[in-house]
C-alpha cells in the first residue's frame, strides 16, 4: 500500500510532465504522465503508462501521489 503521507491534496503542486499514481482502496489503479489539470475543479488528466489511454482523475475519487 502507498504511504498516505505522500498523497496530494492540492493540484497546484502538480504540473504537466509529472509522473503520477492514482490509488483507490489501497490499490494502485492508474499510473501515467500528467497532461493537463484544472486545480479549481480538483481534476487532472494523465496519459496512462502501458495503454496510452487518456484518463481523467479527481481528488475525491482517488488518492493521488507523485512518483
Amino acid at each position: 500500500m502507498a504511504d498516505t503521507a505522500s498523497f496530494i491534496d492540492d493540484l497546484t503542486t502538480v504540473h504537466a510532465g509529472h509522473r503520477l499514481e492514482a490509488w483507490s482502496g489501497g490499490a494502485l489503479q492508474h499510473f501515467g504522465v500528467v497532461e493537463e489539470k484544472l486545480p479549481e475543479l480538483g481534476v487532472l488528466w494523465i496519459r496512462e503508462t502501458g495503454t496510452g489511454q487518456r484518463k481523467m482523475l479527481d481528488l475525491l475519487g482517488y488518492d493521488l501521489r507523485l512518483r
